[in-house]
């Protein structure tokens, strides 16, 4: 039983050993590629992840943090947090067995009847009818909220967070041309922990990378427990 508790609380456990060898090399070629960086213990997981999820490494210089956002962000999945999320992509990239190691339940609005109406009824995007829908239900309250699409999502919310609401951490990297660069400013200038991809770089696969490496901190205590990060 106590092994069996163990694997689950370990989030690569389902990994095979030569996977499990693949993905260090992988995070140790990061490491190396990257160089000297000024991230913190707690954030450098999450940026290298995201640097191993695309193989680009602008992510490094693009990547900002708030500051205690990735404490905040800890705390919250420890807690057993929501994650509500501005794409169904996002939700189909989380893998089920991380989730279940702290019962976070993943909410996507954005295809739910109810917005959809709201969105026809009143000309915006559903993704700003999703995030009212939210606010009005409570869902943003102490929620874990990425944002890897839709700049209009990343707006409203800013806007709420301003107007009282308050999630817990709010990982803000929607890729693409209108309004992106705007959102995210709005963002960081919003009092609530955020973390972001500065210009127009962003998307789904990111916020994936990104909440897999927070759970997996999280598991681990807080502390990197990756061989690289041991110095092996």
């Amino acid at each position: 039983m106590d092994d069996l508790i163990a694997r689950q609380r370990n989030p690569a456990h389902q990994m095979t050993p030569k996977g499990r060898a693949i993905e260090e090399e992988s995070f140790r070629l990061v490491d190396l590629e990257a160089g000297p960086h000024g991230f913190s213990q707690l954030e450098w997981p999450i940026v290298r992840r995201m640097i191993h999820a695309t193989a680009d490494f602008e992510f490094k210089n693009l990547t900002r943090f708030s500051p205690g956002a990735v404490e905040a962000g800890l705390r919250a999945i420890q807690a057993g947090a929501r994650i509500l999320v501005d794409a169904r992509m996002i939700a189909c990239g989380l893998n089920p067995e991380r989730l279940a190691l702290f019962g976070n339940e993943v909410v996507e609005l954005l295809s739910h009847p109810e917005v959809v109406a709201r969105a026809k009824a009143s000309g915006g995007t559903r993704a700003e009818a999703a995030v009212a829908y939210a606010a009005e239900g409570g869902l943003l309250e102490g929620s874990l909220v990425g944002v890897g699409n839709a700049p209009t999502f990343l707006l409203a919310l800013a806007e709420r967070v301003r107007q009282g609401a308050r999630p817990a951490l709010v990982l803000g990297m929607p890729v693409g041309f209108v309004n992106v660069e705007e959102a995210k400013r709005a963002l960081m200038e919003a009092p609530v922990p955020w973390i972001v991809t500065e210009g127009r770089k962003g998307g789904s696969t990111l916020v994936v990378a990104a909440l897999h490496a927070l759970i997996r901190l999280a598991a681990d205590g807080g502390v990197d427990t990756s061989q690289e990060a041991r110095g092996g």
